[in-house]
């Protein structure tokens, strides 16, 4: 099929300035995006337009632009589950997060999965991959859901925060390749993981990197050392 390459200079002013600026809402946040221009634009109109089975009609009639969020603008993560290890030193700020629902990184586990697709496959249904949780960091051992209860990680010497479980909505329902959507993980998701009084249902948790951890790197098969374990956190105020 066809693919686009978009790039961008975020650190240049004057590209910055020159972009074409736009207002976007992301839950109950309102932020200021630049447009990435006409190219981009029409690529995304074409895979929507060719999507005639999926797609709301009102939906096909709208505007559609890709965008990023502006240098100028700084959006934060919720004071509720940011450690106060993880606001900046110098204003007590709490670290920046873009155009994702909540948090900057997303960390899931091998063996969270696996538990989850016996107990989709006990059904007759097919395993889902991971990618249907798009996580940042995936890790490979340990015991199911054990990053429930890790609090403080790290891994190459980064040192990162467990702040709260991710809530999980349809989604995660959305094969990543074709666009179709099933009734699962959300299904068996719901048997075991809802944990709490709502109707939300959990898979992978929410982190924040330390602070001083700006611009560190991990590398793939590096080890990951819990530092400390604690009570898990739910709260669903920002679904994924």
């Amino acid at each position: 099929g066809e693919s686009l390459v978009v790039s961008t200079d975020l650190e240049n002013t004057t590209t910055t300035n020159t972009k074409k600026k736009h207002l976007a809402k992301l839950w109950d946040d309102v932020v200021q995006v630049l447009d990435m221009g006409d190219e981009a634009a029409a690529f995304f109109r074409k895979v929507l337009d060719a999507d005639d089975f999926r797609l709301p009609e009102e939906y096909k009639r709208m505007d559609v632009r890709l965008v990023q969020q502006s240098p100028l603008d700084r959006r934060t993560t919720d004071d509720k589950y940011t450690p106060p290890a993880a606001r900046s030193l110098s204003t007590s700020e709490n670290p920046p997060v873009a155009l994702t629902d909540g948090f900057p990184i997303l960390i899931a586990t091998e063996a969270s999965l696996a538990e989850l697709n016996g107990r989709i496959q006990a059904k007759g249904k097919d395993a889902i991959p991971m990618s249907r949780f798009r996580p940042n960091i995936v890790v490979k051992g340990g015991q199911a859901f054990e990053e429930d209860r890790w609090k403080v990680i790290s891994i190459d010497g980064v040192i990162f925060h467990i702040v709260k479980g991710c809530p999980r909505c349809k989604q995660s329902c959305t094969d990543q390749i074709n666009g179709h959507v099933y009734d699962e993980p959300l299904a068996t998701l719901r048997e075991f993981r809802a944990m709490m009084s709502n109707d939300d249902v959990f898979f992978a948790q929410n982190v924040i990197a330390a602070t001083g951890m700006e611009g560190r790197t991990i590398s793939k098969g590096a080890s990951v050392k819990v530092l400390e374990w604690g009570e898990p956190v739910w709260g669903g105020a920002d679904p994924e």
